[in-house]
This record gives C-alpha cells, structure tokens and sequence, in this order.
C-alpha cells in the first residue's frame, strides 16, 4: 500500500523499532488484560502482529497493523505511557 509505506518514510527517521517493539508487547498486555468485545481482541492480534513485524524491521507492516488496531489501541496506549508505540498508533490511524 503507497499510503503506508509513504506514512512509513515520513515517520521511520524517528523509529527505534526495537524499543517500538518492546512498547507493543507493553501494550499488547494491557489490551489483552482489559479485552471483553471481539472487536478489542482483534485489536490484541493485531497488536501482536505489529510487534513481531517491529522485531522483523518491517516498519510499513507494522503501520498496517497499527491501523488494524484501532482507536481503543491508542487509547489506551495514551493511558499506559508507551509514547512511541502511540505516536505510531497515530501516524496509522491518520490522527
């Protein structure tokens, strides 16, 4: 997809996916701690996929994933303090 992988350029000179990672797998946790609705478990697979997509340097896969997310991801990202993860989150979602 041009629009992510154009998301991705724009954003990536600021990415350590590293540490993105380790903030996904953060998050992944939180969600997967407070998911009751179908639609907030996808949301924890597809943060799951985000972060082995990190671990593999595949940073527009990684947007792709985030958008899948959604919006109760970033949310809730905002809530736990992962800022980088966020800030992808919502390079993703066009926020």
């Amino acid at each position: 997809n041009v629009n992510v992988t154009q998301a991705w350029n724009n954003f990536s000179s600021n990415i350590n996916l590293v540490e993105l990672a380790d903030q996904l797998r953060r998050l992944g946790e939180a969600l997967g701690n407070e998911a009751k609705e179908p639609s907030q478990k996808l949301a924890v697979g597809a943060i799951a996929a985000a972060e082995q997509s990190a671990r593999d340097k595949d940073g527009p896969k990684v947007l792709e994933y985030l958008k899948t997310a959604g919006k109760w991801a970033f949310d809730v990202a905002e809530k736990i303090g992962v800022e980088l993860a966020k800030d992808a989150i919502k390079v993703a979602l066009g926020l």
